[in-house]
């Protein structure tokens, strides 16, 4: 196995990350004014080319495109930095304006560069092909050809007074991420943090997990004036961009973006919502069963009713259970992840002034952050946010320009390698007992990321269209929440869960974004099922270079759709069986729940 450096992690101190390894040293590093004057200088020199883009030669747009990706990559430095500086010192008033400083800073200089955009657009067909098919420009192929698509068919000006706005608005946004950075909640005597709290939702004990959930929902109600604000303001700015824009629909920019169909979206939506019933409900009824009881609430949805021993996990053990899972799919993959280990770039523990949650934010130097507290469901989050990483070293290969992974393809790399942990664990696994409680965890995080996510896609979809016609009220958003979550749960949530969408940052900071979670995770479904290979005698198989096919698929999201990404696996995107299929993996392992349940006793 590729080696991993663990002194930190045998003292027992959680690694934190190192900003100065891509980034800078702090805010006071002297080679942060020193890039953005460069920058400057940068846009300075981009500025000379307008007006005059249909009279270059390809040598001549060649040179023009390498100065913007540089210009690119220096802004993404600035503003990746305040990022995740600011996301470990919410509670830092200068950090925070530090951020809006750079974001105001990268936003000017961006400010006239639209030209290079519309130009290009408006090129004579002649003169496209001629860039087209020119080998100095045969790099930047996949970007030349989705502009000349039509995408940026707008006018400079229109473009201009969005993204001036958009300081503006992006201050909704930051004033919900400071307030939840600020919340405490009180469970038991012991004061926790939004991430903490959240973690109590897993407790065995059903009171503790019922008072964790009252708890959550009472903090949020009493910030509900900053919440429901924050979101009222979000949605109403939402919409006075697609006007501008001249969207027909709240969700057609997110399309346009992930290169999604109208068509396929509700295909997917309507599948997931037609098996809540034979899914989500059909599950939850069978945990209430194994749990003795009438039917679950709310705060047990995360609960594993199966109990098996399991001790804390240190950090160097999830490291080690991870790499071992992806060095048995893949030893490049795993190559790729140990060296993203050794980077030093992963914050790694829970602490006052950091954000709640976990991610990972792209690059060839990608970043991740955690929340880490030693539970199974860790092991899980990193192997989901290493995998991201893993796939931004890939998909940044094709270059700056050319890597616009959408956000419905970024989350299929991350929800494979959360099966790969499955599988590993299923494998390893001392008995039934063990196998029955892997297997509900599995089912949760599926329902989770699938139907859960396609019932906040509803919520948001109701909520930005009756936004349209004024202010909702907290009360509003409340039963909304309330009605489109218990329609999936297939029980009613309660009052005590009725504020929860206040603690959804997805819809405050990226608005649909959440179905990008179920349609990687049924794109996700169709890659298991292609893998997992079944022969006539009822021998387990591995499809032959799955591996090497799908380290391919990752490194060409940013130029390919994910129709065409998916058949050299022989998977047809295109069959009406799709997304059922996907789904069927699911009834499959709930199929494997109630025998192993039975053979146990527990049925």
């Amino acid at each position: 196995m590729a080696r991993v450096k663990i002194e930190a992690q045998k003292a027992n101190i959680l690694p934190a990350w190192d900003l100065s390894a891509a980034y800078y040293t702090g805010l006071d590093d002297e080679q942060i004014e020193s890039d953005k004057k460069d920058l400057k200088k940068l846009a300075k020199e981009i500025s000379l080319y307008r007006d005059t883009i249909w009279e270059l030669e390809p040598y001549e747009l060649s040179i023009l495109l390498r100065k913007y990706e540089t210009l690119i990559e220096l802004s993404r430095k600035l503003s990746y930095f305040a990022f995740l500086y600011s996301d470990t010192h919410k509670t830092n008033e200068e950090a925070s304006r530090f951020q809006s400083k750079i974001k105001e800073e990268v936003s000017r200089v961006f400010e006239g560069l639209g030209f290079i955009h519309f130009e290009l657009n408006a090129l004579p067909e002649w003169k496209m092909y001629q860039f087209l098919n020119h080998p100095k420009l045969q790099r930047w192929i996949p970007w030349l050809q989705s502009l000349f698509s039509g995408y940026w068919a707008l006018t400079e000006g229109v473009t201009f007074i969005i993204n001036k706005k958009s300081l503006v608005s992006s201050s909704w946004d930051r004033l919900y991420d400071e307030t939840c950075a600020k919340l405490k909640f009180r469970l038991n005597g012991k004061t926790y943090n939004e991430a903490e709290i959240g973690k109590k939702m897993h407790a065995s004990d059903a009171a503790t997990r019922q008072r964790a959930l009252a708890e959550m929902n009472k903090v949020y109600r009493e910030n509900a004036h900053v919440f429901t604000m924050c979101y009222n303001m979000i949605l109403k700015d939402k919409s006075v961009d697609d006007e501008l824009y001249g969207m027909d629909e709240p969700v057609t920019d997110s399309l346009q973006a992930n290169h999604i169909s109208k068509e396929d979206l509700l295909a997917m939506v309507n599948e997931v919502v037609d098996s809540y019933i034979p899914i989500t409900q059909r599950f939850y009824a069978l945990l209430a069963k194994l749990r003795g009881v009438e039917r679950i609430g709310y705060a047990d949805r995360c609960y594993n009713p199966i109990e098996v021993t399991l001790k804390k996990i240190t950090w160097p053990e999830c490291v080690q259970q991870v790499l071992e899972g992806y060095a048995e799919f893949s030893l490049d993959y795993l190559t790729y992840a140990a060296d993203i280990i050794n980077c030093g770039t992963i914050d790694v523990p829970p602490r006052q002034g950091k954000v709640s949650g976990a991610y990972c934010v792209r690059g060839e130097v990608p970043y991740i952050l955690l929340n880490f507290t030693g539970s199974q469901d860790d092991v899980r989050t990193f192997a989901h946010e290493l995998c991201h990483a893993v796939h931004n070293i890939l998909a940044a290969q094709v270059g700056v320009l050319n890597d616009s992974t959408p956000t419905a393809l970024s989350e299929v790399a991350s929800e494979f390698a959360e099966n790969l942990i499955f599988k590993k664990q299923m494998a390893e696994a001392a008995n039934n007992r063990e196998k029955l409680a892997l297997l509900i965890d599995r089912v949760q995080d599926m329902i989770s990321s699938i139907h859960r996510q396609v019932a906040f896609y509803k919520f948001e979809e109701r909520t930005h269209r009756e936004r349209k016609k004024g202010e909702l009220s907290t009360e509003r958003l409340n039963q909304i929440w309330r009605e489109e979550n218990s329609r999936c749960l297939g029980f009613d949530i309660g009052k005590d869960a009725e504020c929860m969408w206040m603690g959804i940052s997805h819809i405050f900071g990226m608005p649909y974004y959440v179905y990008s979670y179920a349609f990687a995770g049924l794109v996700v479904n169709n890659l298991i099922k292609a893998y997992d290979k079944w022969d006539e005698n009822g021998e387990f198989q591995i499809q032959e270079d799955f591996d090497d096919l799908y380290i391919d698929m990752l490194s060409n999201t940013g130029v390919e759709d994910f129709k065409s990404l998916l058949e050299p696996f022989g998977i047809d995107a295109e069959s009406p069986d799709f997304w059922a299929n996907g789904l069927s993996l699911i009834t499959d392992y709930i199929d494997e729940i109630e025998k192993l349940a039975k053979s146990e006793g527990l049925l």
